[in-house]
């Protein structure tokens, strides 16, 4: 975990979803879902405002936003593809965290695996690997 550094950012898409505690988003990520902290950005008063975490090449970002976390994750949908994960391994150890699974393991006709979580925030990630 580091603070945020403009200079290594990279280019593309970052989502950056609202949330009520970033610390606590922050938490949830990294402890119950495997990702890694990329940084966390305290405000004037020390309340973590600003926080990225990652999973192989998805990232996320949290900002301190309660007026729009009241949404319950405001049909804000994502797609996180994973290359180096055993992704029934991973459903397993989210499974016997008791992550909200609202779309259990299978295999897609498109040709993936996929399964489809809900975060303590209400967002729903849909985590895909090709077959």
């Amino acid at each position: 975990m580091s603070e945020y550094d403009h200079k290594n950012s990279i280019a593309g898409t970052l989502p950056v979803l609202p949330v009520d505690n970033v610390a606590e988003a922050l938490r949830y990520y990294t402890e119950t879902l495997n990702f890694n902290e990329l940084f966390r950005q305290p405000g004037e008063d020390g309340v973590i405002v600003n926080g990225q975490v990652q999973l192989e090449h998805c990232n996320l970002m949290f900002n301190l936003n309660p007026a729009d976390a009241g949404k319950n994750g405001g049909g804000v949908f994502f797609w996180i593809r994973i290359e180096n994960k055993d992704i029934d391994k991973y459903y397993q150890e989210l499974s016997e965290k008791n992550v909200t699974i609202v779309e259990e393991i299978k295999d897609q006709f498109w040709g993936d695996r996929s399964f489809t979580i809900r975060d303590h925030n209400g967002y729903y990630l849909a985590f895909n690997k090709s077959l």
